[in-house]
């Protein structure tokens, strides 16, 4: 079915859909527990089909752009299903001596004999893959379905406005009685890092990061309209209590909450990345100077409200507990699967058996997304994934100077970009797919939003 011949009513079913999908997951404890992240697994992928099958022939017919970096998605999931493959076992040492040395030692008679796959877990490699697949058709359905006026702002204010109700959740959880019960319901088996609806503190403020960010383009976008009604009127003040400064007060009211909330939160590297994204934003502005200005007001209101001395004191007790030693500890797993890693997600199983630092803990991630995919899927997957963040940045880069919003769009998507150098939030369902949406707006040709005069920063 063409977009043309298609029911009105059932594009805006599938949009609404998607924006539900992406409210829901992060209010549900960030979708990490199977009775969430299963559903929003299969939302995801019935969206990308139904946003497929409604454009297919527009594309093939020039109407509307190529899925940018779709070639470079099907070769991620063909490496990841090439990992899945059982090799035998003289094959299997050629081309990845770690796994099969992994292999060899569960047999009890070496040698290692009959077919084993690249992947040392082949079930968390295959749950990857599921994983993966449904975001590459989130990020389908959201590229193809939602860049018309005004489902863009409809987006960008769903991951702003969810990451509102997440902070009000948090602050009230922390002023309860139970602060360690998620909607005073229900209590993790893990709840030392509670935060909000997350069971992870770090990955409540790096959603938060996101949502911060994507508020202060849509205040920074606001803005511009107040200024241009200002300087419309002979007693310019009188904007402010037009439409124009009532969505602006609203606006920066929402950037300072989500800020507090941030520094609430306590996250080292969460605020770390937010201030990076932050100080970036003014050179991709057209107006640098005035960029930064209000950025700095917008951000100093909320600092101001909680205070940073939370934050400084979490800061000083994490300079001993550096991720230094642990990152260097996983090196030498990288030499003995160097070209197509020791498979997808199964990093946790293979790292036991290098691991020589925290011997009485248990290591689920490399915290760190961009050495963990190395390891995962070697230099070949590296350059799989680090060109589809390539395509993502340039596009984003290139539209942030069309105005406000794809300004705070760019940046949202480099502040959790930063903080995955510390932390693995593309491991975490909701924020993972918040940032597939937000990537998929961002490599929209014709922008994040609708045109209006005056609205660049």
């Amino acid at each position: 079915m063409s977009r043309s011949a298609g029911a009105p009513a059932e594009g805006s079913l599938l949009r609404w859909g998607i924006l539900a999908l992406l409210a829901l997951a992060p209010l549900l404890v960030g979708a990490v527990h199977e009775p969430v992240f299963v559903p929003l697994l299969l939302g995801c992928g019935l969206a990308g089909v139904l946003a497929w099958r409604r454009s297919r022939a527009a594309v093939l017919a020039g109407r509307e752009p190529p899925l940018p970096g779709a070639r470079w998605l099907v070769a991620a999931l063909a490496l990841v299903i090439f990992q899945l493959v059982p090799l035998p076992a003289p094959v299997l040492r050629l081309v990845n001596p770690g796994s099969y040395a992994f292999y060899d030692r569960l047999q009890l008679v070496p040698p290692l004999r009959g077919w084993h796959p690249i992947s040392v877990s082949p079930p968390d490699t295959l749950r990857g893959l599921a994983f993966l697949a449904g975001f590459s058709l989130l990020y389908l359905a959201v590229f193809r379905e939602m860049g018309a006026p005004p489902w863009p702002r409809r987006l960008l204010w769903t991951v702003a406005g969810t990451g509102l109700v997440m902070t009000l959740v948090a602050f009230a959880q922390a002023a309860s009685s139970q602060p360690t019960r998620i909607y005073g319901l229900w209590k993790p088996r893990w709840d030392f890092a509670v935060f909000g609806p997350y069971v992870n503190r770090n990955h409540f403020a790096a959603y938060l990061v996101m949502a911060t960010l994507v508020a202060l383009g849509l205040a920074l976008d606001a803005l511009a309209r107040l200024r241009e009604r200002w300087q419309r009127r002979r007693r310019g003040y009188l904007a402010l209590g037009e439409s124009a400064g009532m969505a602006f007060v609203r606006a920066g009211a929402l950037v300072m909450v989500l800020v507090a909330g941030l520094f609430a939160a306590g996250s080292r590297g969460a605020i770390g990345a937010f201030a990076a994204a932050a100080l970036a934003l003014p050179f991709f502005a057209r107006h640098r100077g005035r960029t930064a200005a209000a950025v700095g007001a917008l951000v100093a209101l909320g600092v101001s409200w909680i205070g940073v001395s939370g934050f400084l004191s979490a800061w000083h007790r994490g300079v001993r507990g550096s991720r230094l030693d642990l990152w260097a500890d996983m090196l030498p797993m990288l030499p003995r699967a160097p070209v197509f890693g020791i498979g997808w997600n199964a990093f946790p199983t293979a790292y036991g058996y290098y691991q020589t630092v925290w011997r009485s803990d248990w290591v689920g991630a490399a915290h760190n997304e961009y050495l963990q995919v190395l390891l995962d899927t070697g230099l070949v997957g590296a350059v799989v994934f680090g060109a589809l963040l390539a395509i993502t940045f340039r596009r984003a880069s290139l539209t942030a100077r069309r105005g406000a919003v794809e300004l705070g769009l760019l940046g949202a998507l480099l502040g959790l970009a930063l903080d995955n150098l510390v932390d693995f939030n593309w491991q975490i369902p909701a924020n993972a797919a918040t940032f597939v949406a937000l990537a998929g707006l961002a490599c929209r040709p014709d922008g994040a939003r609708e045109r209006a005069p005056g609205a660049s920063p």
